[in-house]
């Protein structure tokens, strides 16, 4: 990076989508670099933004009160199961039998410590996918693939599961005061740097939290976009005959996560957006953020899991209950061709050097 550089003090026009967070309003507001503060014509709100390399100073519901509130009915007489083998935590009606933990297979399962404060979920995602699909989920993840084993399109999947998920999604949002640096190339390769200070807002619906961290299958983290807009409010019908995991991972915990997902989004905004209006190159913005408005909600969403047998292998597969996307362990024939191109390449070599050999026993060379 170039030692020279320029750094701009001039007012920076905020960029379009930033709102007032008193009155919403948008026309006219202004950041004032100097002050520091967002300043708004309407109401007169002037909002001091943290410097960047600040803490940020976060506005949230109050996650401790708003858990206190939550409704923990579940509607029907509820049991919880652990298994001994991966630690899932699964809630069945009272009069449904278990045999099975339904993620690793294990019979070892027995009944948990209840906690009578486990916050019901406010929302469902029900399953829009019926069971007897799941094979043909499977089977157009395996077309949209490459390389697969052919034998593989041949297999029948075994043992498949419906169950609900836990999920926290939360909606925010947010007001970063950044100081971004373009790079100018120039001639004679000795570039240099401006410096622009500014404030982006975003404004963020339904980031999703998994609220689990006993669930260690490897495929459920890609299957887990769902249709956030097609969800119900909680009824315990949905849940008749399918069981349910509970969450391990609390509100407090899942606003953390939630907030480690928004820095690559708004750093690539301001980046983006910078690049447009002065050119140069977009170095990674330094700023910090205030939060506002933040909503939460705790919901179930639709799961199958399943395995199959390929071999002596048993291989396992998660598929979205609401969308049909599929993921799962695939066999290849990726190390086959790897062996065929390393034993072609060594038939090469021993070819060229017999041909030298050769070439040298009849006198062409020496």
């Amino acid at each position: 990076m170039a030692e020279n550089y320029n750094v701009v003090e001039g007012t920076n026009l905020t960029a379009p989508e930033v709102k007032c967070p008193g009155c919403g309003g948008t026309i006219g507001i202004r950041f004032d670099p100097v002050k520091n503060t967002l300043e708004c014509p309407f109401c007169g709100l002037s909002t001091r933004l943290p410097q960047p390399g600040e803490a940020p100073v976060v506005e949230e519901l109050d996650f401790n009160a708003a858990s206190q509130r939550a409704n923990v009915n579940w509607g029907k007489i509820k049991k919880l199961v652990e298994c001994s083998n991966c630690g899932g935590q699964t809630l069945y009606d009272a009069e449904q039998v278990t045999g099975a933990c339904p993620y690793c297979g294990s019979t070892s399962v027995a009944p948990a410590a209840e906690n009578a404060q486990i916050m019901a979920p406010a929302a469902i995602i029900p399953f829009a996918v019926p069971k007897d699909k799941v094979q043909d989920c499977f089977m157009n993840y395996l077309h949209r693939r490459h390389l697969v084993a052919k034998k593989a399109y041949s297999a029948v999947l075994e043992n498949i599961t419906a169950l609900y998920l836990p999920f926290w999604t939360f909606d925010s949002y947010t007001i970063s005061a950044y100081v971004q640096e373009q790079y100018y190339s120039s001639v004679g390769g000795n570039g240099y740097s401006k410096y622009f200070k500014g404030v982006w807002g975003h404004n963020f619906d339904d980031l999703i939290v998994f609220a689990s961290d006993r669930i260690r299958h490897p495929f459920i983290a890609r299957v887990n976009k769902f249709d956030f807009e097609k969800a119900l409010p909680y009824s315990p019908e949905y849940l008749a005959g399918i069981p349910a995991e509970r969450y391990t991972v609390g509100l407090n915990e899942a606003w953390e996560r939630a907030k480690k997902q928004m820095p690559r989004i708004i750093e690539r905004e301001i980046a983006r957006y910078e690049k447009k209006i002065h050119g140069g190159t977009a170095m990674t913005p330094k700023y910090a953020s205030n939060y506002y408005n933040v909503k939460y909600r705790y919901l179930l969403a639709p799961i199958y899991l399943a395995t199959y047998k390929y071999g002596k292998q048993n291989l396992r597969v998660a598929v979205n209950g609401q969308t049909g996307e599929a993921c799962g362990d695939v066999p290849t024939y990726l190390l086959k061709m790897i062996l065929g191109f390393v034993a072609l390449g060594i038939a090469m070599l021993a070819f060229y050097f017999g041909g030298l050999y050769l070439l040298h026993l009849l006198g062409i060379i020496n």
